[in-house]
Order: structure tokens, then C-alpha cells, then sequence
């Protein structure tokens, strides 16, 4: 896409971060105590244990955006992946997944799991397009009480 660009974390950019989390959010379901301390304040939460947050920038403007959240040295989570309304359609959340991916692959991260909801059927599809496999949901080691998908990327297949 032109004028597309994804870029690592930037806290000048953390407040687009909370805001494109917080539309879907509060669209779809309550926003829970884990989203709030996450989306408050990415650097900590997220990139001093050793994740990251990635932005799309559309000729400069971000439009999305997207985390990788450490769990331990092999296992990671995506997760707070959104892209602005008016320029969901355009194949930026595909961008955005495909480089996290990259992104984990070079961090030689063996497995990717998103926890999700059946609502959210684009960001399912999505997922699904990419490789991730649905598993067991098991709901009382969910993150969020919004969790009833789960889906797992083994890195070490591809």
C-alpha cells in the first residue's frame, strides 16, 4: 500500500495507541482493568519486559496499530490490534499482523496465541488467513473476560 509505513514503538505515538484500542472496546464489549493498565501505559506494560507495539502510518497519520506481548522467552501474545474506522478494508490490519509475525520470527519466538471473541469475525478471518490455529479455550486462564477464541501461531512450522 503506498504511503504505508509500520514502525516500532514510539511513545509519541502511545496516545493513538489507547484511542484505536478504546473505540473497539467500548464498541464491542466493557473495556476490563487489564486493557486500562495496558493501554495507559504501553511502555511499561508492554516494551520494558520485552514486547512491542507497532504503528501503521498512512503518509505519516496512524492508523493502526497493533502489540506483541511477552509471556515468556518463546511465547508471546498479540494483542490491542486495531485500525482507525475509516480506514479498516484497505489490507492495514494484514500489513500490520504479517509484520508483528516478522517481527516474532526474527525474535526467534516459537508460538503467537491471540485471544479474541467470535464477534470480532474480520479479525477472526484474519488470523485464520495467516496461520493461526483455533485451540481450547480454557477460560479460567483467559486474560480477559471477552475470551472465548483462542488461536495459536507455531512459528517453528513455517
Amino acid at each position: 500500500m503506498k504511503g504505508l509505513k509500520i514502525v516500532e514503538f514510539d511513545a509519541a505515538y502511545a496516545d493513538h495507541f489507547k484511542r484505536l484500542n478504546l473505540v473497539w472496546l467500548e464498541r464491542y464489549f466493557q473495556v476490563e482493568p487489564l486493557d486500562r493498565a495496558v493501554l495507559s501505559n504501553p511502555e511499561e506494560a508492554i516494551i520494558k519486559p520485552g514486547g512491542m507495539v507497532f504503528f501503521a502510518l498512512l503518509d505519516g497519520t496512524v492508523v493502526g496499530t497493533c502489540a506483541l506481548i511477552k509471556h515468556d522467552d518463546g511465547l508471546f501474545e498479540l494483542s490491542k490490534m486495531a485500525v482507525a474506522d475509516t480506514h479498516q478494508g484497505q489490507g492495514i490490519g494484514t500489513h500490520l499482523l504479517r509484520h508483528a509475525i516478522e517481527w516474532t520470527r526474527s525474535q526467534s519466538i516459537k508460538t503467537l496465541f491471540v485471544e479474541t471473541n467470535t464477534v470480532l469475525e474480520r479479525a477472526v478471518r484474519l488470523y485464520q488467513r495467516v496461520g493461526f490455529r483455533t485451540i481450547a479455550v480454557d477460560s479460567s486462564n483467559a486474560h480477559y473476560r471477552r475470551t472465548n477464541l483462542k488461536l495459536e501461531l507455531n512459528l517453528q512450522d513455517q
